[in-house]
């Protein structure tokens, strides 16, 4: 409720704050620039709360390419990727077709392709593979050379408010293993071999839609 109630009058600031960037300049634009960063900011926390507070919706399941799912997802992280001076790509990535709700395998992917970005160091590179399983299935994983899990909140990584981020909500991979789990499938993330995190994402050939899911 309190969500809700936020988000009008934040669309209003927001809607003030480009039309007030019309007429100004120099410093005074700089400035705005940042007060607009963080206005889109704080409307991403207030949509992960609100999706974290609904029933999941049902699924909405279509044949897709998952390959070619990935590679949107790349596309879409090259600009920040390149600001962060991380490489992003495909790595060992075979045609896979399955059954599942798109939109919602894409955010999972989107939310696990940030975190990895925000893991990494400048001159890394973040990799996502995409590989058949025996079941008909896909797994799907997303590489970095960062950090690794944090020893603190290794074993809660997926309970709501874990973060290791100062600004973080702690609701994204909770959210992310909710809608995996909706398919049938699972989230899990671990150490990988020679430093950084491996985040694996596997789902069924059709998903299951499963009427309860914990995050």
């Amino acid at each position: 409720e309190l969500a809700h109630e936020l988000k009008n009058p934040l669309a209003n600031v927001k809607g003030l704050a480009v039309l007030i960037g019309r007429d100004i300049e120099g410093r005074a634009a700089e400035r705005l620039s940042v007060l607009q960063s963080e206005i889109l900011r704080m409307e991403g926390v207030l949509e992960e709360f609100l999706t974290f507070s609904r029933p999941l919706s049902p699924l909405s399941q279509d044949e897709i390419d998952l390959k070619a799912l990935c590679a949107a997802v790349v596309d879409l992280h090259e600009g920040i990727a390149h600001s962060r001076q991380v490489a992003v790509g495909l790595g060992e990535a075979a045609p896979v077709r399955l059954w599942c709700d798109e939109r919602k395998v894409k955010q999972i992917l989107i939310n696990l392709v940030q975190n990895a970005l925000e893991a990494s160091p400048a001159g890394a590179a973040v990799e996502i593979s995409v590989r058949a399983a025996p079941d008909g299935g896909a797994r799907v994983e997303v590489l970095d050379r960062g950090s690794g899990l944090a020893p603190a909140v290794r074993g809660r990584l997926f309970r709501p408010g874990t973060t290791t981020k100062a600004r973080g909500s702690g609701l994204g991979l909770a959210i992310a293993r909710s809608l995996a789990r909706q398919h049938g499938g699972e989230l899990v993330l671990e150490d990988r071999p020679g430093g950084g995190c491996v985040a694996t994402l596997t789902l069924p050939p059709r998903g299951e839609a499963q009427s309860e899911v914990t995050a």
